[in-house]
């Protein structure tokens, strides 16, 4: 997967869905003894599903969120089919797995350095564009997000510190190269998480429940106002016109989570959220962004602020309740190793990151890669007799 989602990221997607088919015809055993350690997972995902189609009831674009509503449920049974299977596998396995995240890990590393120091070379070849294309290190985002994440379980293959400091590293500067800003924070945050969590596992675990229970509590009243922006961007000038268009996104979707603060206004219903295709480079006094910056393209960006404009308090109270039992069970339930759990916990915290700060919280790619990747993780653990 690392290497494939350079290029094809969205095949995430597809992906996760053979691979739980495939799953549940060849070891339906192990599907369903794996699903009844993580039931009360299951049953949130389902009901978060249904609370996102009953949304279309009110939502202001109904048949959109019924079908996002299905769609969520659908790759949500795919993972929780896959982890479940993955919860179930041998210690063999699970070294299988980690070395061949390892393998796709440098693999995809090598990918994008030729990509980067060879002007696009390989997409140019697959797309027949000519050597003067104007290709954006942005496409690569996708890539560089799974390299990241796929960098927990891939540390499992490492029997010696140094290997494992050498793929991080490695995967550091394949970050760094390609200006993923994102991407860099949350390996920052994985890799803090990690280190803490080697010895207080639990503190960390607890610290990241406080944390997305801040962002989706305090966050939609603390954005600062639209002056309050264009005042910040005058002295601080050193702050990127994407980081200000970000605040005034996020300024523009808490006043449409006062305006339905109970139901919100329906599953992904986001990009169509009135006065959402504002253009503020046009019609904000003195702020600098890019011409065409709209109040709100597509998604807020924010998971926290997503939840709660479009499934209001009861939709936001079963998203929390989903990653607070399953950072529960990584950082005070599960049986494993210190190491295993510091990682678990590292991946958690770059997964955050990510979802706080960029993409669309119900693309199916982005639930795809999340579900498969803790998977791999989950899989790699079975390399543990505990």
């Amino acid at each position: 997967m690392p290497p494939l989602a350079i290029f094809a990221p969205l095949a995430w997607a597809p992906a996760q869905a053979v691979l739980a088919l495939a799953l549940l015809a060849l070891a339906p055993r192990r599907v369903l003894a794996g699903i009844g350690e993580i039931l009360p997972l299951a049953v949130l995902v389902v009901a978060l599903a249904l609370w996102a189609t009953a949304s279309a009831l009110w939502s202001i674009l109904p048949e959109h969120s019924l079908f996002e509503g299905l769609r969520f449920l659908a790759v949500g049974a795919g993972g929780v089919i896959v982890l479940g299977a993955a919860l179930d596998l041998s210690p063999p396995a699970g070294r299988r797995i980690a070395q061949f995240a390892a393998a796709g890990v440098a693999f995809a590393i090598l990918l994008l350095a030729i990509e980067r120091f060879g002007n696009f070379a390989i997409a140019k070849l697959f797309h027949d564009a000519g050597p003067d294309y104007p290709y954006s290190l942005a496409r690569y985002d996708r890539g560089v997000v799974t390299l990241v994440l796929m960098l927990w379980p891939a540390l499992a293959a490492a029997r010696r510190p140094w290997q494992g400091a050498i793929l991080m590293l490695g995967v550091f500067a394949a970050v760094w190269l390609m200006s993923s800003l994102t991407s860099l924070l949350a390996l920052a945050a994985g890799v803090a998480a990690f280190a803490f969590a080697c010895r207080f596992p639990r503190f960390v675990a607890a610290a990241l429940i406080s944390a997305l229970l801040a962002a989706t509590t305090v966050l939609p009243a603390v954005v600062p106002s639209y002056q309050s922006t264009v005042t910040f961007q005058e002295h601080a000038i050193w702050f990127k016109p994407s980081g200000i268009h970000r605040l005034l996104i996020w300024r523009f979707t808490a006043d449409r989570i006062a305006e339905r603060p109970l139901l919100g206004w329906g599953m992904d219903a986001s990009r169509e959220l009135p006065g959402g295709h504002r253009d503020f480079s046009a019609t904000l006094p003195g702020v600098r962004v890019v011409p065409g910056s709209e109040a709100l393209p597509l998604h807020p960006h924010n998971a926290a602020l997503q939840w709660r404009v479009e499934l209001g308090l009861p939709g936001t109270a079963l998203c929390l309740a989903i990653l607070f039992w399953s950072l529960w069970r990584v950082g005070f339930k599960a049986r494993l190793s210190p190491i295993q759990r510091a990682a678990a916990l590292g991946f958690a915290a770059a997964a955050l990151v990510i979802g706080l700060l960029s993409f669309g919280a119900w693309q199916a790619w982005w639930l795809s890669c999340l579900w498969t990747t803790a998977a791999f993780c989950a899989g790699t653990m079975a390399d543990n007799e505990q």
